[in-house]
């Protein structure tokens, strides 16, 4: 689970900097894409590309980190628990 959770910590960083790199592109399909595989992305149209306080970006930016990286490692724990039931049932 360690392992998904960074995982999921990478994939909601490198879809923070593409969307502060390109705010402008994340007005089409590319915000489509970012919220399927960064569900807590949508906390970006909250703060803003441009937040009004350093406060504001890190506060905002940690909390999407920190959920990305928990849904990530939830589903982990989840695929893996179904994995294991089923291996039981069929030994």
């Amino acid at each position: 689970m360690g392992l998904s959770f960074a995982l999921g910590v990478m994939v909601a960083l490198v879809v923070f900097f593409l969307w502060r790199a390109h705010p402008a592109d994340f007005q089409s399909w590319l915000a489509a894409a970012a919220l399927v595989v960064c569900p807590p992305f949508i906390l970006s149209y909250a703060i803003g590309s441009t937040p009004d306080s350093a406060f504001a970006l890190v506060l905002g930016v940690g909390t999407i980190l920190f959920a990305n990286g928990c849904l990530y490692a939830g589903v982990a724990a989840g695929v893996y628990a179904v994995l294991t039931v089923v291996g039981k049932k069929k030994s």
